[in-house]
């Protein structure tokens, strides 16, 4: 009866949470919701079929799983080999932190066991000593008659939770191979609005439109139409549900609010795969700077999209070996090391990630993209003893970029790079452009154009490029820099207020960049502040000892004379301050 059921319920709600929720470390594995989460409650981002493992796993925790049944459960009608099932492991321990494979065992010749924290850790088992898997037998025999039955009942609760789970994880393609989703294809869903301004929800439809239109340009990614999309206006879909049924990888979402002349924008791009958010960024614009913002949005999805991600990934993940899956691993680390900060220590850590890559697969396109940066920004920062040392490494790794894909952002990414460091600024200026052609909206493209119009003299032009870059990535690891070309630009058209004001910014974000120093002193000097100039030297002078204001040449080269002259008056305008 329904009533005594939910008195069940009721009694047993601690007990069932309990083994429906597996505590593993710093994860919880929901098996009724099919969901792996971190401490915090957000999603782990463990890919489909990895996860679908894990559940089987979990619904028979402190059991031996035989692999014939993984493969059937998870990969049903699907051919496969047993790599698929390897890589799938792979993936559990490195996101679970388990490398001593204390959480997931592998038991010769029977198949895999998942420890849960609630069962006491123990030894792992010799790998080629099946009897070290606990019997399920002794485990009921040793436990008291109240403790049997909750275990039976706990028992029914996980056979219910890990079918739901195999529906969840393999949905409608059950029998049948599961289509294959490509890597770079999005939907960009219905815009919120304010629910209490009903007169805002046109103006949230017009700029869904206005999106839809502006990722389409993408000749390589497959957007759905905005008729299709309006279907889900107002609703709240799990975004993976939403991939899934429209056959895309990435789900676009978002919050709009207009006050006025005020526009708020919240947007989100979603995974469809594992419902982690890869990108996220709130704007909030003036209504006359809207279709200059659409550009922005447009330039933060493709970052993720073309560059994070990497092209070659999405094209080879199918049919990637188990060496070609860690070195792609590597590689991504590689890249969020290299993210994070500019600076000689994390591009020391990203290079050893990105050459430890390519030691495991010399084709990865991310890993040949990584090198060439890193090598070729430690020599131009001047980061290594041997800067020519680590352009020839650079160059190495650009030409099998070059032979891969030559039209990838990494492959022109590469190219300006060592262009910038060769000081061939007319070269770099038409990259730059090739660059914004193919990528109109990715902040980099705009970078080495304002850092080429700047050597080339063209300060006004110069700035606007930065500027742009500035808007579409305004928490990038480089946004620092930007401030500092801007200044640079700002004090060769004499706005030495305007110098100093980019200058501090850069200097607080970046202080072990030195060049940026003799800006800020300068600016401040010729700006009349020479008090502050003769502090911030001292402090620069504190940090950098051994800077010689000769390797401001050597730093900054170039031969147009109004950009030589503007530099040259910046070193002389410091120089005395050593003299004091």
């Amino acid at each position: 009866m329904p009533g005594g059921f939910r008195s069940m319920e009721q009694a047993e709600t601690l007990d069932d949470t309990a083994q429906t929720r597996l505590h593993l470390g710093g994860f919880v594995l929901d098996l009724a919701d099919g969901e792996l989460r971190r401490a915090d409650g957000q999603l782990a981002g463990l890919r489909r079929q990895a996860l679908a493992v894990l559940l089987v796993l979990g619904s028979q925790a402190g059991r031996v799983v035989g692999k014939d049944e993984l493969m059937r459960r998870v990969w049903s009608g699907v051919v496969v080999g047993d790599d698929s099932l390897a890589q799938a492991i792979a993936e559990i321990r490195r996101v679970l932190g388990d490398s001593e494979h204390r959480r997931v065992r592998t038991v010769a010749r029977r198949g895999y066991l998942l420890i849960p924290d609630e069962a006491a850790p123990g030894p792992a088992p010799d790998p080629v000593d099946s009897a070290a898997a606990p019997s399920p037998a002794s485990a009921s025999a040793s436990a008291s008659p109240p403790a049997r039955q909750r275990i039976v009942f706990a028992a029914a609760l996980l056979m219910l939770a890990a079918a739901i789970a195999g529906f969840v994880a393999l949905g409608p393609w059950r029998g049948t191979a599961p289509p294959a989703v490509p890597l770079r294809s999005l939907v960009v869903l219905p815009l919120d609005s304010e629910a209490d301004a009903a007169e805002q929800a046109w103006f949230a439809d017009a700029l869904t439109g206005d999106l839809t239109r502006a990722l389409t340009v993408w000749r390589t990614v497959s957007v759905i139409g905005r008729g299709t999309a309006a279907r889900y206006k107002g609703r709240s879909d799990d975004p993976r549900a939403v991939a899934r049924e429209l056959g895309v990888r990435y789900v676009v979402h978002g919050r709009v609010r207009r006050d006025g002349e005020q526009v708020r924008l919240e947007m989100n791009l979603i995974d469809g795969d594992t419902g982690v958010a890869q990108w996220a960024e709130q704007y909030q614009i003036e209504r006359a700077q809207l279709a200059q913002s659409v550009d922005d949005i447009r330039g933060g999805i493709s970052r993720t999209l073309l560059v994070e991600i990497g092209r070659s990934v999405g094209q080879r993940a199918a049919r990637m070996k188990p060496e070609a899956v860690e070195a792609d691993d590597l590689a991504m680390q590689g890249t969020s090391v290299m993210l994070r900060a500019v600076g000689p220590d994390n591009f020391a850590e990203a290079l050893r990630l990105f050459e430890q890559a390519l030691a495991k697969d010399p084709d990865s396109v991310r890993g040949l993209g990584g090198v060439v940066n890193v090598q070729a920004m430690r020599a131009i920062f001047r980061w290594t003893d041997d800067p020519e040392a680590a352009v020839r490494r650079a160059e190495q790794a650009q030409t099998r970029l070059e032979t891969l894909d030559p039209t990838s952002f990494a492959a022109l990414d590469g190219r300006a790079t060592l262009t910038n460091w060769r000081g061939d600024w007319p070269g770099l200026l038409k990259l730059s452009e090739v660059m914004i052609a193919h990528f109109p909206s990715d902040h980099t493209s705009h970078h080495h154009r304002c850092s080429a119009l700047l050597r080339l003299g063209r300060f006004e032009e110069s700035v606007p490029s930065c500027e742009r870059a500035l808007r579409i990535s305004p928490r990038d690891s480089r946004v620092p820099i930007w401030h500092g070309l801007i200044g640079m630009n700002r004090f060769m058209q004499g706005r030495y207020a305007e110098a100093a004001e980019r200058a501090r910014l850069t200097v607080g974000g970046l202080p072990h960049l030195p060049f940026y120093w003799l800006l800020l002193a300068a600016s401040l000097e010729r700006d009349g502040q020479s008090e502050e100039a003769r502090r911030v030297w001292a402090d620069f002078r504190a940090r950098h000892p051994t800077f010689a204001l000769t390797q401001a040449t050597s730093m900054w080269p170039a031969t147009q004379p109004d950009f030589v002259a503007g530099r040259d008056v910046i070193v002389a305008t410091v120089r005395p301050f050593d003299s004091r």
